[in-house]
């Protein structure tokens, strides 16, 4: 019986860790290629940040904000932060956990990068 248990609690853990692989609070990846951010109220892709992808997440008057963000023609897109710290730079593909740190967080670089 005690075998059994801990059986079964290695499997709820490998399962969360496979739910929470793809989610860090607001910040989740609906599929490969792809990071939204619910609080930021943005998603994007490996080219920066999508209207496309942000209406089909998050709704249309989140694509709307956004639109409205991106017709400015001194805003870059291509580079951006989400809630919780995580900074990605499509042009260098690459992402990090926060805006001063240089080393890449894999994790997040993955998905959005890789293929």
């Amino acid at each position: 019986m005690k075998l059994k248990i801990i059986g079964i609690l290695g499997l709820v853990v490998s399962l969360s860790s496979m739910v929470n692989a793809k989610t860090d609070g607001d910040v989740f990846s609906p599929e490969q290629g792809i990071i939204c951010d619910k609080k930021a109220g943005f998603c994007s892709d490996s080219y920066g940040i999508s209207i496309a992808f942000t209406k089909e997440y998050l709704g249309q008057k989140q694509a709307d904000k956004w639109t409205n963000k991106l017709s400015d023609k001194y805003f870059d897109a291509t580079y951006f932060t989400m809630s919780n710290g995580l900074t990605c730079d499509t042009k260098k593909k690459i992402c990090k956990k926060s805006k001063w740190n240089d080393k890449a967080d894999t994790h997040w670089t993955n998905i959005l990068f890789e293929e």
